[in-house]
């Protein structure tokens, strides 16, 4: 007979938290850019849109895993280390953006001189505020990103491939974080492992996840898409 004082794994925060972050990546799909590309009906215009509603975030996101980096406990000190080492990773990520824009034609002024998107800017904000209030759940946030890229990044980048007529070189935002982001998983599952969180830290890692989840697909279902 269980014990009353024991729960099951089902029962966890830990399991609660890999619910989320499993609830997040599976709805991914549902964003009109994807509905677009597995039908064949996403334009130039559609992917210009998208790499310029991504830059933002890419532009500034390293230097919230820094941010958090500072602010986590040395409870967390695995965390700690890790949130430093992937915001140096990360840092030039937004060069792959520019490139790929520069090698389509892009005709638009310089993302790092204006302002983001809606949807990116409440994103990053997103960033921001669990660096500053809660730093261990920028590696949730963190988690469905690379989730996302993991499952999802390899088939839908070659399906705008193949629907824009483009070549890799000029689809290396995506492609490379494909391929980049199934090391991340299980590196960012490892280290949220060895991370000694307490029922309220679980509690916001779960949040952080579901909110991640829903602003991020928010930047690929926007006017632009329509």
């Amino acid at each position: 007979m269980k014990n009353p004082t024991e729960t099951s794994w089902e029962e966890s925060p830990a399991f609660a938290f890999e619910q989320a972050v499993a609830a997040a990546v599976a709805s991914f799909p549902t964003a009109r850019l994807l509905q677009r590309v597995e039908v064949g009906a996403v334009e130039m215009h559609h992917y210009h849109a998208i790499l310029a509603t991504l830059f933002h975030q890419t532009y500034v996101g390293p230097y919230t895993f820094a941010r958090a980096a500072v602010n986590c406990n040395w409870r967390h000190e695995a965390a700690k280390e890790y949130l430093l080492r992937h915001a140096e990773e990360e840092r030039t990520h937004w060069r792959w953006v520019l490139d790929d824009l520069k090698a389509t034609g892009f005709e638009g002024p310089d993302l790092r001189n204006e302002p983001p998107h809606y949807t990116t800017q409440a994103f990053i904000g997103l960033h921001y505020y669990m660096a500053e209030q809660v730093p261990i759940a920028r590696l949730a946030i963190a988690a469905v990103l690379e989730g996302i890229g993991a499952t999802h990044g390899a088939a839908y980048g070659s399906q705008l491939i193949s629907a824009l007529k483009i070549g890799r070189k000029q689809a290396s935002f995506f492609l490379s974080h494909a391929e980049t982001d199934v090391v991340h998983t299980a590196e960012l599952a490892s280290v949220i492992k060895a991370s000694p969180l307490t029922a309220e830290e679980w509690r916001w890692m779960s949040h952080a996840a579901e909110t991640a989840g829903r602003l991020y697909r928010a930047m690929y279902d926007h006017e632009a898409f329509i």
